[in-house]
């Protein structure tokens, strides 16, 4: 067999670096944005998010959180949701009481596709979902120009 110098596998090896070095760099991303766990843990809130000519909809879903347990937070660019959901069940059967507490925590970061009005943002709660309509700045609609 002759041996021209040539690793065959060094394109491979070379590639692998890299992915791991994006894997790696995505990864720091993610750990950043998201907040610090509490010991009973987070979810992130299943949302869906709409723009339409006017404003930028986003709808999430957090069930069995109380209105009052919801924290809001808009910068320029992103929405920032933070729930936190407690329960506590009482049982007494026979002489015997169980009682079981659950607390989960919700929290999402969203990334909004343009500027929004801060001032005239509006939230609605009703049956575990929530909705925040966001009217878009105006330098962020678009607009048609008619050319003479």
């Amino acid at each position: 067999m002759v041996s021209y110098g040539i690793d065959i596998f060094d394109d491979f090896r070379r590639m692998m670096r890299e992915m791991e070095r994006f894997m790696g760099s995505m990864t720091e991303e993610m750990q950043r944005r998201l907040p610090v766990p509490s010991e009973q843990g987070f979810r992130e809130p299943l949302v869906d998010i709409n723009e339409t000519p006017d404003e930028v909809i986003v709808t999430a879903e957090l069930p069995g959180v109380p209105k009052e347990n919801i924290e809001l937070n808009l910068t320029d660019s992103t929405l920032e949701i933070k729930a936190t959901q407690k329960q506590e069940v009482s049982v007494e059967k026979g002489g015997v009481r169980r009682r079981e507490r659950r607390s989960m925590n919700f929290y999402r970061l969203i990334e909004l596709p343009c500027g929004v009005d801060g001032s005239k943002v509006k939230a609605t709660f009703n049956n575990g979902v929530l909705e925040v309509k966001m009217p878009k700045l105006e330098k962020a609609k678009k607009h048609t120009i008619k050319i003479e």
